[in-house]
């Protein structure tokens, strides 16, 4: 069975797919009730410790081996892969950042309240952007 599994995932490749662009329902068709279903099932898996289970059941040497395996190519690849969407996202983020630093820039100075004030003026200022980026 073991021996089977990695050809007959590159066997269904193609299957993999084609499901994926065309599925029956789009994963995110009705996100408010998928995020009930997810809320669910952390609650139910919290409920039974899923989580501390599946955690004190990891194997270390596998995981190592895992890394050592393909691990750090997969990690170095994955750069290459992503740099178009960081790179659509960029000039949204430097705006952001640049609209918050002017903002921070016009507060006051100084030690005690100011410098609070214009941290949480920069922490604020940029928790307004997250998810809209």
């Amino acid at each position: 069975m073991a021996a089977n599994w990695g050809p007959g995932v590159t066997n269904n490749a193609q299957k993999w797919q084609k499901k994926t662009l065309s599925p029956r329902a789009a994963f995110n068709a009705n996100p408010q009730q998928n995020q009930q279903n997810w809320m669910t099932g952390v609650n139910n898996a919290a409920a039974q410790g899923t989580y501390a289970t599946k955690i004190a059941a990891v194997d270390l040497n596998a995981m190592g081996n895992a890394i050592a395996t393909y691990g750090t190519t997969n990690y170095a690849a994955s750069g290459t892969q992503k740099a178009a969407k960081y790179a659509a996202k960029a000039p949204a983020l430097a705006a952001a950042l640049s609209a918050v630093a002017q903002t921070v820039n016009a507060m006051p100075t100084g030690k005690g309240a100011n410098n609070e004030a214009r941290m949480l003026a920069q922490t604020r200022g940029m928790a307004a952007y997250k998810g809209k980026i």
